[in-house]
């Protein structure tokens, strides 16, 4: 990879309750999981996320969700989509859940990923899912790496998980930054 200086970036990660989701899925995890199944509580945290984050950031949602939320982010955001080779099959549930989106705003430009010689990264993923971690919905390692990659963070950028659940997607960056030369973060 070629190394390109340039400030830190600061940048987050936001995976709330899923709209529709927050209490039957989260309610035992989040204190404020019933706050998000009103389209309200997920405006508000877009608005969050530009106004403290405005360099860059992603959000994770679910397909049922995309139609709503998508229209209350900024015009330029990209959708990105993690697909599940394996993931959990419900009863009565047809077809079932096998990719979510997520939302991106910003990060580094091409230029500053290193042009030409700066790998590209796709919009999608394939990862799949975890188990047995304590949280619902709790990340797998290779999907933290591919927001990092897709936003172009770098070691030593200042990164802010804003819903950190089992804690995977912070342990991921990390991991990420310390193979990409910086120290560890708590």
């Amino acid at each position: 990879m070629t190394r390109v200086s340039g400030p830190p970036m600061r940048f987050a990660y936001a995976d709330p309750p899923y709209l529709g989701c927050g209490v039957t899925h989260y309610g035992h995890q989040h204190e404020r999981a019933a706050d998000y199944d009103s389209l309200d509580a997920h405006a508000a945290l877009i608005d969050r996320l530009v106004r403290e984050f405005p360099e860059a950031w992603a959000l994770s949602l679910h397909s049922p969700s995309l139609r709503a939320i998508l229209p209350l982010c900024p015009e330029g955001v990209r959708v990105g989509g993690w697909f599940k080779p394996f993931a959990s099959f419900k009863p009565n549930v047809n077809p079932a859940y096998c990719w979510e989106p997520v939302i991106f705003w910003g990060g580094r430009s091409a230029a500053e990923r290193g042009g030409r010689k700066a790998l590209t990264t796709r919009d999608y993923v394939e990862a799949g899912i975890t188990l047995k971690r304590g949280t619902s919905g709790a990340k797998p390692e290779r999907f933290a790496f591919w927001i990092f990659e897709f936003l172009g963070a770098r070691a030593g950028d200042e990164f802010h998980d804003l819903f950190p659940g089992s804690g995977a997607v912070t342990r991921a960056w990390n991991t990420w930054s310390w193979h990409n030369g910086a120290e560890r973060i708590s």
